[in-house]
């Protein structure tokens, strides 16, 4: 079943970004050869650098290798993968996601490690992880954003060894313009702080019924006057000299006010809040972004995070696992919000929350926009402290995340981040915030517990000051993070290869042909047609041809889509940049057969490359808005010469090809 953004969010809570980890990077495999080329296998187009916009799906259980759910059954050794089939299941659509939301668990650890979720084919082991294991035996869990990478698939790998299991929440889909369902980035604050009662829901207003001699004992007078002081004042008249001791003729009475400490919410508990109008949320928003903190745990157990309106139920499913007592363990989670604007956490242990703000998702009564789509990409490490000296306690680390794995120089307003401390030197917290908005200590996005420690928790975070991200550091400790994707600003990132495109729906009314954009001329009189003067002019070495000088046999040519290499002409094609069928729906219907014909045969423009048939075949029409070349590196030059056909031959783009180039420009050094 598919829904809309804006009717599941009513449904479920979502985590939606998972944690990074401290990888090993592993050798990379030698080069295959296969007939006449000699380059690893090309993988399949995945949905990176495409604005997206989330799809949920009724949540459910794709992978369990206790069981054989989606992979052999049996434990994963150490240094060993799955490869798991997204692609047409679980309401994940059989083409066009561009990204998926999975919850991942590692359970019956063989050994203490970590575990890298990837697109398969687009990552190399090691660049970055999800999931940290600590010990033989332990279940750990966390939700993670990942692309979908070769033949609709993402691999799973674990150092360790251990059962993965993983759970489908959602996945994200190409999208121009739209209402509901984007990303506003918000400076972090505390919504919700159970040790201190702040955000808890102020009770019913008692009213002056009360006097000192109802109470047993000063401490259940104390007690009762501070559970409604905070909200409404000494509506009792228990504190006669306004000193904030009440009832000072009790037994008991010390010296000065004693704040009691606020009430643990106890086991099989539910404490709702208000958001909602607070921290920068606005009424109307359908999700809001949280991180949300257990401490001062009572055991093992775990939090579900959802909207206050009884739409889900206690126990559907859970956003953040604890071990044991005296805990304190922290995970970002996705709600949806009550009409009212509330959200609510379930506990199955006592423990004390806490809940801060990172941004909201707009609801349907926003006006349409391209701000705040999410585009993915391969997770990319972008800090690693490890190489210098240890950030010191009460330090700041700055993240700048522009020109660093597909994410823009400017124009994103936010980054996906997994955020890893390790070499802990003991008890402490991280916080990130907007370069030169967030003030430290005022909210927290991880905690470490112990000296050596490593720990990883997934951040959404506004972009401040220079584009960059702050980090502040509570207490000595080394710092990992790994991009995950940004979320796009009001205006695309620009780049001078955008400029003089005209944004235009496409014309599906005339229907195209084939055979009226006639290919392959010999313009010439030489005997060798376009095809073959393509193939001697990109050689790297010159070409061998046939006796009769008129066809291309060999010669050496490099896939620019790919990175693969070539040295038989019959394994290669001649693939038009700007395929002919989307020339003719972008205003090339409208053209002369002659203008046609000479589209079809320019190889002077960057309109013709030689590339493998795989990759040829796996194009075919398609748009960079649905196809972009699978090695990363060559995104930079494919748009740019996207751009510059489109631009010589006056031809319109839409506004998702648009997006898509930008974001490909991006790339661009």
């Amino acid at each position: 079943m598919r829904w809309s953004v804006r009717t599941i969010l009513g449904l479920v809570a979502l985590v939606i970004f998972g944690a990074a980890g401290v990888g090993s990077p592993a050798s990379a495999a030698p080069a295959a050869t296969v007939g006449g080329k000699t380059a690893s296998a090309a993988p399949a187009t995945t949905g990176e650098g495409m604005p997206s916009r989330f799809v949920a799906v009724t949540p459910n259980r794709v992978l369990d290798t206790r069981s054989g759910l989606g992979a052999r059954k049996g434990v994963v050794g150490a240094n060993g993968s799955v490869r798991l089939t997204l692609a047409g299941r679980a309401g994940v659509p059989a083409t066009g996601a561009t990204a998926v939301v999975l919850n991942v668990t590692m359970t019956q650890a063989v050994r203490g490690g970590w575990v890298q979720v990837f697109p398969t084919g687009q990552a190399t082991i090691g660049s970055s992880s999800n999931l940290n294991v600590e010990s033989a035996a332990q279940t750990i869990a966390n939700m993670v954003t990942v692309p979908i990478g070769d033949g609709g698939t993402v691999t799973l790998y674990t150092s360790g060894g251990g059962h993965l299991l993983a759970d489908v929440f959602g996945y994200y889909e190409p999208s121009g313009a739209v209402a509901d369902g984007r990303f506003a980035a918000l400076s972090p604050e505390r919504l919700l702080d159970t040790r201190t009662g702040s955000g808890l829901a102020a009770p019913g207003n008692p009213g002056d019924t009360k006097n000192c001699g109802d109470f047993s004992s000063w401490s259940a007078a104390n007690a009762w006057f501070w559970t409604y002081y905070p909200h409404y004042g000494d509506v009792a008249r228990l504190d006669g000299d306004n000193d904030l001791v009440p009832c000072e003729t009790l037994a008991g009475v010390p010296a000065t006010a004693q704040r009691p400490p606020a009430a643990k919410p106890a086991a099989r508990s539910t404490t709702t809040f208000q958001v909602s109008g607070r921290g920068g949320v606005p009424a109307g928003a359908s999700a809001v972004v949280l991180n949300v903190t257990a401490t001062q745990t009572a055991g093992g157990g775990w939090l579900q995070v959802m909207p206050a309106d009884g739409r889900a139920s206690a126990g559907a499913y859970s956003n953040l696992n604890l071990m044991r007592v005296g805990q304190t363990a922290a995970g970002l989670a996705t709600v949806p919000l009550a009409a009212n604007g509330a959200a609510s956490i379930y506990t199955s242990v006592a423990t004390h929350l806490l809940a801060d703000v990172a941004g909201y998702y707009t609801g349907a009564s926003e006006e349409a926009s391209g701000r705040g789509l999410f585009v993915p990409i391969s997770p990319t490490r972008i800090k690693d402290t490890r190489s210098g000296m240890k950030p010191a306690s009460g330090s700041t680390v700055s993240l700048v995340p522009g020109g660093k794995g597909g994410v823009p120089t400017s124009g994103a307003t936010a980054i996906a981040l997994n955020l890893t401390a390790t070499q802990a030197t003991g008890v402490g917290f991280l916080q990130v915030y907007p370069t030169g908005e967030g003030v430290p200590g005022s909210s927290s996005n991880l905690n470490t517990e112990r000296a050596g420690q490593t720990i990883a928790n997934a951040v959404l975070t506004k972009l401040g000051n220079g584009g960059a991200a702050s980090v502040y550091l509570s207490r000595a400790t080394h710092v990992l993070g790994d991009v995950a994707g940004w979320f796009t600003g009001d205006v695309l990132p620009t780049h001078p290869a955008l400029s003089g495109l005209v944004i235009a729906p496409q014309n599906t009314t005339v229907s195209y042909e084939r055979d009226s954009w006639n290919h392959w001329i010999d313009a010439d009189a030489d005997c060798q047609n376009t095809r073959h003067e393509v193939l001697i002019a990109h050689s790297q070495e010159p070409a061998q041809l046939s006796t009769s000088g008129c066809t291309v046999i060999s010669g050496v040519w490099r896939d620019p889509y790919s990175g693969q290499t070539w040295t038989q002409a019959a394994d290669v094609q001649i693939d038009h940049v700007v395929a002919l069928a989307n020339a003719h729906r972008s205003g090339g219907w409208a053209w002369s057969a002659a203008k046609k014909e000479a589209f079809a045969n320019d190889h002077l423009a960057p309109e013709l490359a030689v590339v493998g048939g795989d990759v040829n075949q796996s194009k075919a029409d398609s748009g960079p808005e649905t196809w972009k070349p699978p090695l990363v590196s060559a995104w930079c030059r494919y748009a740019t010469d996207w751009a510059a056909v489109k631009r010589k031959y006056a031809l319109t783009v839409t506004s998702a090809e648009y997006s898509a180039l930008a974001s490909m420009l991006g790339t661009c050094a």
